[in-house]
């Protein structure tokens, strides 16, 4: 009986035994599949669960990049984009639309029936008014409309207004820049998007962004320009002082920093608001200053005594016989305002003779001329970086006849822009080398910094700098005395100029009109160290219209204000009155507006006292001298070493404050 219980025990154990090694067999195959099917899942298929993985809880967010803006030459802000919302419906959601179009139609200015007009198009997305005023929008939102949504976009703001509008340019409801600068640089400066990314959990709520502030829009590169927008609103204010005075039907003026070929100013009248572009006549858009074409008149006629002293066919001392004021070419007379005799080139120059030009162009010979013509640029564009510039009208020489040539000489039969003069009498004042000018400077990156716009520009010498001195010598006896140029003259610096008057076209008739004229008037200043090229040009004038009586004065007007401001020293020590300190227009105030730079007086200086200019470049002194209307003796250049009244001395209006200034060798305070 034991026998056979203990034989039973011994099976049940062996099938214990079996079943638990089969057991163990079984966990150990168990594990080794889930070994296996995690290498296969951890490292033969890693890259595919990790990306399916990603996709489960990460995605992009696509963040607006709104336009850059662009700057002055001084970091005041000329053209930004601000926030402006817009309005859509969306009508699957969209309640009533005839109720909806009448609590709209008040707030959009809008009839019911054209938004109703829209909803009845069954759309999920239509546009009902783009880039709403902030009142508008929140009055929109009040109403709490079903299928009524806002879309937050960027309206492209210019806070001066009217100053450089067509210059700037515009940019239209797409984004893309239609006019001017805008459209040059709309490819860089355009808005876009950026893919950002962002992490959500099982609902799909955002739980992180990579952008430490994905709420903030990034920025365009932004634009620095070459214009000064004191020394632009000073050309703007000038030349509509002088086409509202004489009646004229509109004009131009363009500033050039002759050492560089940059533009400084480029203005027009009629003026141009880009903010309101829809409210503007398509006329006014138009940058005349380098698309409308004029007659220079007697303005040429440095170029021409410039191709001839360059050739060596005349000289300083050489004498022309002017005929009295009256000379008879290919039956046809032509005339000088008053009769001279014999006139060396400096007189041809200074008193401006018709005859003599006339005289000295047959000398040189058309093809000669022609020449020295398309170098200073004339008939070709200058290439500088704006749309639209027009190449001028030089016909080739081979078509002229005599009495061609004879016109050519003194300005007529031959197209300009107010751009191509500035260039060329700049390329003058530069000691005859001329250059492509910019309107450009570089780029403004995201920390703020400017990198100057890598381009290759042209330049080429056009004259010989002996040639060009000498030049400049005549253009300064304009201004003297007795010149034609006289009323562009300047206490305390030396203008060297040329004035011109044309007679235009009559539309249809290709005649000469009697009742319509250009009055031009170009130039440098101060003449031995230039430092402004400005041409006015006033088309149309009424009541005056030679080129010395009204576009001389304008001239005068803007280099007045505009040296100073500069620091140009002056060529003679004289008594000069200070101009206000940058009177620059008050730009537009928005909300999203950034506050522009503008010239402070210092704070810590108390009215009617002298303030203290030592170490000051002479710029700096004069702003601060601005709000006293002291006369100023100035002697010297560079920065001030001396100042009489002393610092703290009490000053009045009229009072005489004479400043001693010196190059080198001084630290100047740093400039406010």
């Amino acid at each position: 009986m034991w026998v056979g219980q203990r034989k039973r025990d011994s099976l049940e154990g062996r099938r214990y035994r079996i079943c638990l090694v089969g057991l163990q067999c079984l966990l150990f195959l168990c594990f080794c599949v889930v070994v296996v099917k995690c290498f296969y899942l951890q490292v033969n298929s890693h890259s595919f669960w990790e990306q399916r993985g990603r996709i489960q809880v990460e995605t992009t967010l696509q963040v607006p990049i709104y336009r850059g803006s662009i700057f002055d030459r001084s970091r005041r802000l000329l053209a930004l984009s601000v926030p402006q919302r817009s309005l859509f419906a969306d009508g699957k959601f969209l309640g009533d639309p005839r109720k909806t179009a009448l609590e709209l139609s008040p707030i959009l200015q809008e009839k019911p029936e054209g938004i109703q007009n829209k909803f009845s198009r069954g759309q999920r997305f239509v546009w009902l008014k783009r880039n709403l005023s902030d009142q508008q929008a929140g009055a929109v939102a009040k109403l709490k409309l079903a299928g009524i949504h806002f879309l937050e976009e960027y309206k492209r703001f210019y806070p001066y207004r009217q100053i450089a509008g067509q210059v700037l340019g515009f940019v239209g409801f797409d984004g893309t820049g239609l006019e001017g600068i805008e459209k040059t640089y709309d490819e860089m400066l355009r808005e876009g998007f950026q893919s950002l990314g962002q992490q959500r959990d099982g609902l799909r709520k955002r739980l992180a962004c990579e952008s430490p502030n994905p709420c903030v829009s990034p920025q365009r590169p932004g634009l620095s320009l070459t214009l000064d927008a004191y020394l632009q609103y000073l050309a703007e204010r000038e030349l509509e002082e002088a086409v509202k005075r004489y009646k004229a039907k509109s004009g131009e003026v363009v500033i050039l920093d002759p050492r560089t070929f940059e533009v400084l100013a480029m203005a027009n009248w009629p003026p141009f608001d880009p903010n309101l572009y829809q409210q503007e006549e398509a006329e006014t858009w138009r940058n005349r200053a380098i698309t409308d074409l004029f007659e220079p008149g007697s303005a040429f006629k440095v170029f021409l005594v410039a191709a001839a002293m360059e050739e060596g066919l005349s000289s300083c001392k050489d004498r022309i016989y002017c005929e009295n004021g009256k000379y008879r070419l290919a039956n046809h007379t032509i005339n000088d305002v008053h009769p001279h005799g014999w006139l060396t080139l400096p007189e041809l120059v200074k008193y401006s003779s018709n005859i003599g030009a006339t005289k000295l162009a047959m000398k040189l010979g058309g093809e000669r001329y022609h020449r020295y013509i398309r170098a200073f640029s004339f008939g070709d564009r200058t290439g500088v970086d704006l749309p639209a510039e027009g190449k001028g009208s030089v016909r080739s020489w081979k078509s002229w006849k005599a009495l061609d040539l004879a016109a050519a000489g003194f300005g007529q039969s031959i197209g300009v822009t107010a751009l191509q003069l500035t260039v060329g009498t700049a390329c003058i004042a530069n000691d005859g080398s001329w250059s492509q000018p910019l309107v450009v400077k570089g780029f403004v990156n995201s920390d703020g910094d400017v990198e100057v716009k890598a381009a290759t520009r042209e330049t080429h010498q056009v004259i010989q700098k002996k040639t060009a001195n000498q030049l400049r010598d005549f253009m300064v006896e304009v201004t003297k005395p007795g010149g034609t140029g006289v009323l562009a003259a300047l206490d305390g610096y030396n203008v060297a100029g040329k004035t011109g008057t044309a007679q235009m076209l009559e539309p249809g008739s290709g005649r000469y009109s009697s009742s319509r004229y250009t009055s031009v008037f170009t130039g440098f200043v101060p003449a031995e160290e230039p430092r402004l090229a400005m041409t006015v040009v006033i088309h149309e004038p009424h009541g005056a219209i030679y080129g010395g009586a009204v576009a001389a004065p304008v001239f005068h007007d803007i280099a007045l204000e505009a040296l100073p401001y500069l620091g140009a020293a002056p060529s003679r020590n004289e008594m000069m009155p200070i101009p206000s300190p940058l009177p620059i227009v008050q730009p537009v105030a928005t909300q999203q507006a950034v506050a522009l730079v503008q010239a402070q007086k210092d704070g810590s200086e108390q009215a009617g006292q002298m303030p203290n200019l030592e170490g000051l470049s002479l710029r700096i002194a004069l702003q601060k001298l601005g709000h006293l209307s002291v006369q100023v003796n100035i002697v010297g250049s560079g920065h001030v070493i001396e100042q009489h009244p002393a610092a703290g001395t009490p000053v009045s209006g009229g009072e005489t404050v004479q400043l001693l200034l010196q190059s080198g060798g001084l630290v100047a305070r740093a400039e406010r």
